[in-house]
């Protein structure tokens, strides 16, 4: 498998470091790029992440059997687990939340479970489990018996999580944020790989859940079945028995342990980073457009780094070196707080990652600065042959003459209006008698508000021609000193525009091609990621394909821009 490798001061990972100090260069290209890769060159680390994600494979295949629309959410669950972090599940009653929970605890070898339904009434002996009597009286030690419950399992479900009492709640923060349960004078380590909350509420405010609703990394969202075809299949299935994990595919501790250890050392290219930054800026800029009825878009710096995490996690269970902009997606899973915020942070996530891959991948901020470089040396090619052309002669200071016009006199024009005339389009005129020298009529400029008196047929259409115009599409040539010359170029036969034009013809050229290995690349990726639904991965298709339409834009500008030049080439 081929992966983009980068410069090892280019990404920051286990081993490497980013060097802050260097911008990061200007001239990236996706041969060298991509998505932040180490620079893993053993066979060995190739083949053992490949083993990974077959792994995983079969292990969400097997997960999902007989399972209805909730694939992405038993996916999403998984890796939470296998990032060592914590999800919330948010819904109505019915949809099968619980059923997530009970499939995660199959995906782990022996794996002791813990599941609980909350009310306002429940204690901290039903979670944690009751006090030891025989310990308080005989040993004078306040102490919890706490096998078979929360602190024993491996694998928990908290149902309607916002019930549970302040004693609770501040157990459980330290359960989910350290792995540690403080039992009486003893701090004991959880097995915890995974805990899952569930309600069809969100948290209220004003009652200081705000700190545990920030443990669970990620909320998501689980409806009801939406297509009628798994809606039938569900309501006919006459069984609902657990599928049976192969014992090979359930994840042990020595797995589990690898996968965390491997995931830290997955790169991330600067450009991640900057995806990250524009992100943060995104929401700022929202929270503080907001009206003061709508609740900010709050991050922790805590909530940032485990969300860094859990796309290493991703990445390396989808036997990629380095984040990839597709793994980014999943942050929209983790960047809410309100059901109304979730589109919005899609969108900006969505727009993040666009703007990521034409600004800084495929060099569009290099392409625009050529571009515009491009059009001020045609504009200044153009002005030195237009307005320094010693052939056109200039009468009375302000005009040049047309000449062969059939008109009583000297039919002039001023020449900032000639310069102003186009060879493609024309602009409207009227004669007006110069009320000093009789002799001279002036063409002056129309203009329908000042000028509506005059009548139709004394109105001129005019356009520029080869030091000449064209009045009522009829060419007439302008005075021009006997012998005149054109202007002579550069002594090297190329102007500064055509240098440029060049330039930007192989940048755009070198962009194409780096488009098609990217498209090719994030494709493949994309199609076969784990972790994203079929919505999400149609979004990366999207986002390529308006990549791709940008491209065209600036091969359509670029060729509107060489042709007006070759015109200009040929009139002069």
């Amino acid at each position: 498998m081929n992966f983009p490798y980068e410069t090892e001061n280019s990404y920051l990972s286990g081993g490497n470091c980013l060097n802050l100090g260097v911008n990061p260069p200007n001239e990236v290209y996706f041969k060298e790029f991509l998505y932040l890769c180490l620079l893993l060159t053993t066979h060995e680390i190739i083949c053992r992440m490949k083993s990974i994600k077959s792994h995983i494979t079969q292990l969400l295949k097997s997960l999902n059997e007989g399972v209805f629309e909730k694939e992405h959410t038993i996916a999403l669950s998984l890796l939470s687990a296998m990032a060592g972090e914590s999800i919330f599940l948010l819904g109505p009653p019915g949809v099968a939340k619980s059923l997530v929970a009970r499939r995660l605890k199959l995906a782990f070898k022996d794996a002791d479970a813990f599941e609980y339904l909350m009310s306002r009434f429940s204690t901290p002996d039903e979670i944690f489990g009751p006090v030891s009597i025989s310990k308080l009286k005989d040993e004078d030690t306040y102490e919890r018996i706490t096998k078979g419950y929360l602190p024993t399992a491996s694998i928990v479900f908290l149902d309607e999580i916002w019930k549970a009492g302040p004693a609770i709640q501040n157990s459980l923060l330290t359960v989910i944020n350290e792995k540690i349960y403080r039992n009486g004078q003893f701090t004991v380590r959880v097995p915890l790989k995974a805990l899952i909350a569930a309600s069809n509420e969100l948290p209220a405010k004003g009652e200081g859940l705000e700190a545990l609703y920030d443990r669970f990394l990620i909320r998501q969202f689980v409806g009801c079945i939406e297509q009628e075809y798994a809606f039938d299949q569900m309501i006919s299935s006459t069984r609902e028995v657990e599928p049976e994990i192969p014992a090979k595919l359930q994840v042990d501790d020595e797995l589990y342990n690898q996968i965390q250890a491997e995931s830290e050392k997955v790169g991330i290219h600067y450009t991640i980073f900057e995806l990250i930054h524009n992100i943060k800026r995104e929401i700022e800029q929202y929270n503080t457009g907001r009206d003061e009825n709508t609740p900010p878009i709050y991050i922790s710096d805590r909530r940032w780094k485990k969300i860094v995490g859990l796309l290493r996690t991703s990445a390396y269970l989808n036997e990629s070196p380095g984040i990839h902009f597709s793994d980014c997606l999943l942050m929209s899973a983790c960047l809410w707080d309100e059901v109304s915020q979730l589109p919005i942070i899609e969108n900006i996530v969505e727009q993040s990652i666009a703007r990521g891959i034409n600004t800084y991948l495929l060099g569009e901020k290099r392409l625009e600065q050529k571009l515009d470089t491009l059009k001020e040396n045609m504009k200044s090619e153009h002005s030195l042959r237009e307005l320094s052309d010693p052939g056109i002669q200039v009468v009375d200071t302000f005009y040049h003459r047309i000449e062969g016009y059939h008109i009583a006199g000297n039919l002039l024009i001023f020449a900032s209006d000639y310069q102003s005339l186009r060879k493609d389009s024309n602009r409207l005129f009227y004669i007006q008698q110069d009320k000093f020298r009789p002799v001279n009529k002036i063409l002056k400029a129309y203009d329908f508000v000042k000028n509506r008196n005059i009548a139709q047929k004394n109105i001129y259409s005019l356009r520029k021609g080869k030091r000449s115009v064209f009045v009522n599409n009829q060419e007439y040539p302008l005075l021009c000193y006997d012998n005149c010359k054109p202007l002579p170029t550069q002594q090297d036969g190329s102007t500064p525009f055509e240098f440029t034009l060049q330039e930007v013809i192989d940048l755009l050229h070198q962009m194409e091609v780096e488009y098609k290995t990217i498209f090719e690349r994030e494709t493949a990726y994309t199609k076969e990621h784990l972790f994203l639904s079929s919505s999400q991965k149609s979004k990366i298709k999207r986002i390529l394909g308006e990549t791709a339409h940008i491209i065209e834009n600036y091969r359509n500008e670029l060729r509107i821009i060489a042709h007006a030049h070759e015109q200009e080439n040929r009139e002069y």
